[in-house]
């Protein structure tokens, strides 16, 4: 009863103040795996529900951004109420006037959101202030790039460039069966201002809804897969990241593609909040997780202290979004354990130890990694709302070996390859030399990722074919995930000192 008061307290806190306020209240909802689970439920409808204002607040909003232009010269049957609103606008169904059988989202952006948005984001600034002064946890260095990212989705002109840049990068980059899945809705230019988008009007399900989507018949399983694999060809391969990927802002519908039996295709939505890598940041990122993969310790070394970090192990673990491993049993704690709980908190005030010089150093962290490790936490937390949750690590490393090929042979074809810094123009048998040598390294670095990937997955289900007979021959339970040993001990610990149920299983999904 406390926690589900608090909860609402804090939605209507959230509701209230609108803006920021409502963005905070959906990384709550999506990363509440140590709050009691009345606030995952009650700020979830923070994804698509939040406050709306009056028709009659939005149409000057409209109109301003087309002069000399009233709300009917563009929309027929524009609808009086909003049928999806969040933190900074809300959402109207309509038809075009200059083709009335083109239905339309039409996404309008909140009046007081210009003047909010300053005093918001001084909130917020203050606020990190203080978290770093009082819990000694450095943050500050992240508060720049987001404020400015922030900023960057009020312009909704930029937004529906994002949209578009997604789908070209659908277009030529993905394969087959991502672009076959994967579907983003067509932006209507002639009626998109910087403070209005209008795009294609989809029919779908929202993830903020698993139980409609179980009894529509969906698989969940494959729903994330896409999901997944989605994200990863962003991060990896086409370098255009989208920052925002919450349940809002994605649907499920029957893929169009394929009229002979049930497939879920994804319609992503909601793309004001992009992060555009580096080819320098995609290619160590994608080295950094081949060298995890396969053991390579002074290759991560490299890559980390490149960046500013000391602690690559760590910092593996924060790329990677899984506990670190600090060493214990790998059975699962049982109440008879003596110490167990000691040995947790010791471990865990190692995390925090660890994770705090990780942030320290990072002055030279590269700004895209803020918003790619928001992406993957997110899509983990989608993972585990789902209940049936996908081996994201393989799909992520399938993906990252895949987009560190194509830049290894991008690189290895390169006109750089007739120049040498020395020697000035190389002969054409050097040329060539130089070019095979590069494809050869490039497909040696995929072979062995992928080799690496299939070892781990194969080393996954012997150990939990091994650990469901074990747990069925001697009663005790098992844990699935070997780095969840240690979590499982520190839950119990939290759950006896703070009286609660902690959800531990986002950090196994």
């Amino acid at each position: 009863m406390i926690h589900e008061r608090a909860a609402r307290r804090l939605l209507l806190c959230c509701k209230e103040n609108g803006g920021l306020f409502i963005k905070f209240g959906q990384s709550i909802a999506v990363q509440s795996s140590l709050l009691p689970p009345p606030f995952r439920k009650e700020l979830s409808v923070l994804y698509d529900n939040a406050p709306s204002v009056a028709v009659s607040e939005i149409v000057p909003v409209i109109e301003r951004g087309f002069p000399g232009r009233t709300l009917d010269d563009l929309f027929v049957d524009f609808s009086p109420e909003a049928v999806a609103s969040a933190s900074v606008a809300q959402v109207h169904t309509a038809r075009l006037r200059s083709d009335p059988s083109q239905v339309v989202a039409v996404k309008v952006q909140k009046p007081e959101i210009k003047l909010q948005i300053g005093w918001d984001l001084f909130a917020f600034r203050a606020c990190a202030h203080l978290i770093e002064y009082a819990f000694d946890v450095p943050i500050m260095w992240s508060v720049d790039e987001i404020e400015r990212r922030l900023r960057e989705e009020l312009d909704f002109e930029r937004e529906a460039g994002n949209s578009e840049l997604a789908g070209r990068d659908l277009d030529t980059l993905a394969d087959r069966w991502l672009r076959r899945v994967v579907y983003i809705p067509k932006v209507f230019w002639e009626a998109t201002s910087r403070e209005v988008l209008t795009t294609e009007w989809v029919d779908g399900t929202s993830l903020v809804h698993p139980q409609k989507l179980a009894t529509e018949g969906w698989s969940n399983k494959e729903i994330m897969q896409q999901m997944v694999a989605l994200f990863a060809f962003q991060i990896f391969v086409a370098g255009n990241v989208h920052g925002d990927p919450h349940p809002g802002n994605l649907l499920v519908r029957q893929n169009p593609n394929n009229s002979y039996w049930r497939e879920p295709q994804l319609v992503l939505l909601d793309h004001g909040l992009y992060v555009r890598e580096s080819r320098l940041f995609r290619r160590q990122y994608a080295e950094f997780w081949r060298s995890a993969m396969i053991g390579n310790k002074q290759s991560m070394a490299n890559i980390a202290e490149s960046w500013g970090i000391s602690d690559a192990g760590m910092f593996s673990s924060m790329v990677s979004l899984k506990p670190p491993i600090l060493g214990g049993h790998h059975r699962a704690p049982t109440d008879s354990d003596k110490g167990e709980s000691k040995r947790a908190y010791e471990q865990q005030m190692e995390v925090k130890r660890r994770t705090i010089a990780a942030l320290r150093e990072s002055s030279s962290l590269p700004p895209e990694l803020v918003f790619v490790t928001r992406n993957m936490n997110i899509v983990r937390a989608n993972n585990q709302s789902l209940g049936t949750p996908v081996n994201r690590v393989q799909i992520l490393g399938q993906y990252a070996a895949l987009g560190l090929r194509r830049m290894l042979i991008d690189e290895a074809l390169s006109s750089d390859r007739r120049y040498s810094g020395a020697r000035g123009v190389l002969p054409s048998r050097d040329t060539l030399l130089s070019r095979v040598v590069g494809v050869v390294a490039g497909e040696w670095s995929y072979v062995t990722f992928r080799l690496a990937l299939w070892v781990a997955g194969a080393g996954m289900a012997v150990y939990g074919v091994w650990a469901r007979i074990w747990s069925a021959v001697t009663g005790i339970p098992r844990i699935k995930d070997l780095d969840g040993v240690m979590d499982e001990a520190m839950r119990r610990a939290m759950e006896k000192k703070l009286g609660y149920q902690i959800d531990t299983s986002l950090l196994y999904a």
